[in-house]
């Protein structure tokens, strides 16, 4: 049976996954592109702006597993929803920051919680739960794939907006990116209607 046929039914599923691995794993991915403007307007060092990262990758690390249970209990949808809006509420919070708190608490607490309940962990979560056991591993595959596109896409946007409007731009830019993680984790939901093997 050819494999999109036996996608077809879960598609929107898998779409939704993937546009929203790309894009919280694409923008994360491309932050690096505001540090030199952005430290220096705001006035904090480089390696504030690499400690709030770290924080970040400390939030996102230590809150897979409760993402991942709440995911149990609630199902994909709210969890993912919720880290949709965490996601732009960091990015908001970096473009309008003054100071080091709230880069910590957007680029760092934030951003962090929200990987947790949308980056690749819970992704291909939903990927493998929406598809037959026999094309679990390529549908696993593309998806991860589409995680990878997404710091093709935003660097550049992002470096243009960053060059041409300035950073608080840049980041607005990825604010309006960031909002369409909310339709995809809505689809990606689906997969709370799909029964358990």
């Amino acid at each position: 049976m050819p494999l999109l046929q036996v996608l077809r039914p879960t598609l929107p599923i898998l779409i939704g996954a993937s546009i929203m691995l790309t894009l919280s794993m694409g923008l994360r991915q491309s932050l690096g592109i505001f540090m030199q403007p952005l430290t220096h307007d705001i006035h904090i060092s480089i390696s504030d702006f690499t400690l709030a990262l770290a924080v970040q990758n400390l939030a996102w690390g230590f809150l897979q597993p409760p993402a991942g249970a709440l995911t149990v209990r609630y199902g994909f949808r709210p969890i993912m929803i919720a880290g949709a809006l965490m996601y732009i509420a960091g990015l908001a919070l970096m473009a309008t920051a003054n100071g080091l708190v709230s880069i910590m608490i957007g680029a760092g607490v934030l951003i962090g919680t929200s990987l947790a309940c949308t980056a690749a962990a819970i992704a291909m979560s939903v990927a493998a739960r929406a598809v037959p056991e026999t094309v679990r591993s390529t549908v696993l595959g593309i998806v991860s794939g589409a995680g990878s596109l997404g710091a093709l896409l935003s660097a550049p946007i992002g470096q243009v907006l960053n060059e041409g409007f300035g950073w608080r731009i840049g980041l607005a830019g990825f604010v309006i990116m960031s909002v369409l993680m909310i339709p995809a984790a809505w689809y990606a939901g689906r997969v709370d209607k799909v029964p358990l093997p």
